[in-house]
């Protein structure tokens, strides 16, 4: 019975650190895309969008 809150606290563990490294590659990439095509609005728009926000 001692392994179990310890397994579930690990686990919770491992999914915060995974969910942590896609969200630092994601702002890597989109911060990347947005240096190379520049600060215009439609730019900035369309980074959104791939996002997942409606703009």
């Amino acid at each position: 019975m001692n392994g179990i809150p310890m397994f579930i606290v690990a686990l919770l563990a491992l999914i915060v650190a995974m969910h942590r490294g896609v969200t630092r590659r994601a702002d890597a990439s989109l911060r990347a895309q947005f240096d190379a095509q520049g600060q215009g609005s439609e730019v900035a728009r369309q980074l959104m969008r791939d996002s997942g926000y409606s703009v």
